[in-house]
């Protein structure tokens, strides 16, 4: 399998020679790592649970991060998105009290929801959210955001999503910053080599629902590697858990763009 991955690459730079030859002749310039200065990492949240009935108790927590540097509406916008927050101005003030009515709906929700259900011994159901820096190098801020929670199925649900923003070009990054052809088969041949080969001891691949891996847009990256996170039932099952694939750019560089790699430093 792995043979034959090396095989795909060597047919892609066969077809692409004059282009690869080209830019595999820039060498990455050392960069020293430069960390931007975030008031971020000030932070509000909300945490707190009502009582529905006697059997029944309904709980939220939520945090999110405050980025006081960043001015820039549109990146605002992509930050807060995935905690499906919307606002003309992105304050500590305006962010919390944001918060504060997501919890009011989900108590007021699930108050209809439970009016009905009949419970014979004591449950909680809960929503829980989180937001962190997961890095923050040479104006690439990348950030993990994580929810939780049940309702009182059969099981809970766990979601895990990465963003990248480029605070220099004040934009999300997209795979296409990255790789020279995001839609080239031969990432599903290397997705599912690195998914076989990270998966030592874990099992995951027992639980694989699919035949192929294609790229996703929930990615982030460090010096060494490039990450894909599949969140439950995605290409596995929900016993599974999330899948972390990483890919060492040491394999692939020949087909990240030199600019990308250069930008982060890669050797």
């Amino acid at each position: 399998m792995k043979l034959h991955y090396l095989l795909l690459i060597a047919l892609f730079l066969a077809c692409n020679k004059a282009k690869v030859e080209t830019k595999s002749t820039i060498e990455p310039e050392k960069m020293e790592v430069q960390k931007t200065t975030l008031s971020a990492i000030d932070s509000v949240s909300v945490n707190d649970s009502v009582k529905v009935n006697e059997n029944l108790v309904v709980a939220f927590k939520s945090k999110a991060l405050v980025f006081e540097n960043i001015k820039n509406k549109g990146v605002l916008d992509s930050i807060y998105a995935v905690k499906n927050i919307d606002l003309d101005e992105y304050t500590s003030e305006n962010i919390l009290t944001a918060l504060k009515k997501q919890q009011q709906n989900y108590f007021e929700q699930n108050k209809k929801d439970a009016s009905d259900l009949v419970r014979d011994f004591a449950q909680t159901w809960y929503e829980n959210s989180d937001m962190k820096v997961n890095s923050n190098e040479n104006n690439l801020l990348t950030i993990q955001y994580t929810s939780d929670g049940f309702s009182g199925g059969a099981h809970g649900f766990y979601n895990e999503t990465y963003k990248v923003f480029d605070l220099k070009e004040n934009k999300k990054v997209q795979l296409s910053d990255i790789l020279m052809t995001p839609d080239s088969n031969i990432w599903k041949r290397a997705l599912m080599d690195n998914f076989l080969k990270n998966d030592a001891g874990k099992g995951q691949s027992e639980m694989l629902l699919v035949k192929e891996i294609s790229p996703n847009n929930n990615f982030y990256f460090d010096k060494e590697n490039l990450y894909f996170l599949y969140n439950q039932y995605e290409i596995t099952a929900y016993a599974a858990g999330p899948v972390l694939i990483k890919i060492p750019f040491s394999d692939i560089k020949l087909m990240v763009k030199p600019e990308f790699l250069k930008r982060i430093a890669v050797q």
